[in-house]
């Protein structure tokens, strides 16, 4: 984020490679180590190929202090001047290797053309992913109390989304909180027994939540949609949300109240969920889930 997509950082990194003192490898010195390879906060150092990418360097110095063997050091960039070496008068081109790399990539790019076009599931069915439907009220992490303070206090740093075991932290997108974390639960729900964004959080968006705690905070609640239901489109019985559902906030209800045998349709108690989005995630329709979780803009404890 800070080097690719922050202009601050990609005008500084291309500035960079016109300065003046930079970090120099001396290769004679160097026992390869890598001490100051895996010491760098930038990541900017390869050993292997003895280079500094100085579009990263920041200048912590961190190798400095690093290298025992005085095989780094900092100083006036000295370009190196290009000297073309000249084919051996007796070498000539490898063809068989030549052949064998190009027929190589010829496979891998079929290969990846029909992956590509392979949609079904086993060659019979074909397979939507899932879509996030449209929340009047984001969804915001346990422990964020409420979403103005999840969005004053977050600074984008994607901590808890590169922590976030199952899918459900992504960027957002939207231009006015470009970057800020956001819930969705196409490729996974909140499992009430994680509470790994509370424990990163550097800025106080997502306060520390304890597990049991976390199982009594309600986020949002969930909303069932008729038109989208199997009972309703297909006329099967299903039931795969209120089976899943950890707080018992779902139960199946016949369709006709009057007759019994009626295909079950799911009634959800508000007052007992918590928002995890177990139910709109493992919803079998497609590409939109026939019960999705609605946000709550401040959080309840149960």
């Amino acid at each position: 984020y800070c080097n690719t997509i922050c202009p601050v950082g990609t005008l500084l990194g291309t500035l960079a490679n016109f300065s003046l003192f930079k970090i120099h490898i001396d290769e004679n010195k160097c026992k390869h180590c890598k001490l100051c390879e895996r010491n760098c906060k930038a990541a900017c150092i390869d050993i292997d190929g003895m280079k500094v990418d100085h579009t990263r360097c920041v200048d912590c110095f961190n190798c400095l202090e690093q290298c025992r063997h005085g095989a780094l050091t900092y100083g006036l960039h000295k370009h190196k001047p290009f000297v073309k070496q000249a084919p051996a008068a007796d070498s000539q081109p490898d063809r068989g290797r030549r052949a064998f790399l190009m027929g190589g990539a010829s496979l891998l790019a079929t290969a990846a053309l029909k992956a590509e076009e392979k949609t079904v599931d086993g060659g019979l069915a074909v397979v939507l992913d899932k879509k996030a439907p449209h929340r009047a009220t984001p969804l915001t992490p346990p422990g964020s109390q409420s979403w103005s303070n999840f969005t004053k206090r977050c600074t984008g740093c994607q901590l808890c989304v590169s922590e976030c075991p199952n899918d459900v932290l992504r960027p957002s997108t939207d231009l006015m909180h470009l970057m800020q974390p956001e819930m969705s639960y196409e490729r996974g729900h909140c499992r009430p027994e994680c509470n790994r964004c509370s424990q990163v959080c550097p800025a106080g968006a997502i306060l520390p939540v304890g597990h049991e705690e976390k199982a009594s905070v309600q986020i949002g609640h969930a909303v069932w949609v008729a038109d989208n239901c199997l009972p309703y489109t297909d006329g099967i019985s299903c039931g795969n949300c209120a089976r899943h559902c950890p707080a018992g906030a779902i139960k199946m209800v016949p369709s006709d109240p009057d007759d019994k045998e009626s295909p079950k349709i799911p009634a959800v108690d508000e007052t007992r969920c918590i928002g995890c989005g177990a139910c709109e995630h493992l919803c079998p329709s497609r590409p939109f889930s026939a019960i999705y979780v609605e946000g709550h803009s401040v959080h309840k404890i149960l």
